[in-house]
């Protein structure tokens, strides 16, 4: 792709790396985008100091939309050769919670999806959302396996909680899940298990 095509977008980037990304986007005409959007062909993550990126949206969507997922070492380097260098050497392979490979395995098997939120990133893997227990009920003998629906529940506690509300709060919604999942023939997986999954562009082994 050319980079007149290109667009650029920073993910948790420090104020002097989206200076950089600023100045090199003006010096070849490529926009940069603040937020995600779908013509975004880069995303610039900060890394540290073990090469890892922070699990981001942008980084996340980047991966499903099969956009580049590049290290600010890539720009550094177009800089100092006045023109961009190859970016397959500064592509980012692991990410600050062990995944690795996935902006390079969603890269080469990109299937197009994108809208906002963890809804979406279901939605732009390809999934289905059900979002009532009416409407899973109403769908589930259309499915060809209701095994492979999943009920998918908050594993994140309430901010501001305390420990002993963190443990009453998560125990209840899983069994909420749980007896949900025993009415339809479902199986039952924290939320952590979609973003696994996405980050490695490889469905993880679920857990109950």
């Amino acid at each position: 792709m050319e980079p007149k095509k290109w667009v650029f977008c920073g993910s948790a980037l420090s104020s002097e790396e989206k200076c950089l990304l600023v100045k090199f986007g003006s010096m070849i005409g490529v926009p940069v985008n603040k937020f995600w959007a779908s013509n975004v062909t880069h995303v610039i993550a900060a890394t540290d100091s073990d090469g890892a990126c922070t699990r981001t949206l942008k980084y996340l969507m980047a991966i499903l939309n099969g956009k580049w997922v590049l290290s600010i070492d890539w720009i550094k380097a177009c800089m100092e050769s006045m023109h961009p260098v190859d970016e397959e050497n500064y592509e980012i392979i692991l990410d600050s919670h062990g995944s690795r490979d996935g902006p390079k395995n969603g890269r080469l098997d990109f299937v197009a999806g994108y809208k906002e939120g963890l809804q979406s990133l279901v939605i732009a893997a390809g999934g289905t959302l059900l979002e009532s227990e009416e409407e899973l009920v109403e769908q589930r003998h259309d499915l060809a396996s209701p095994s492979g629906t999943l009920i998918v529940y908050n594993l994140d506690p309430p901010q501001g909680c305390k420990l002993g509300e963190e443990v009453s709060i998560i125990w209840q919604r899983t069994n909420e899940a749980q007896d949900l999942a025993a009415k339809v023939g479902s199986q039952v997986i924290g939320h952590t298990w979609l973003l696994e999954s996405i980050s490695s562009y490889k469905l993880q082994p679920s857990v109950n």
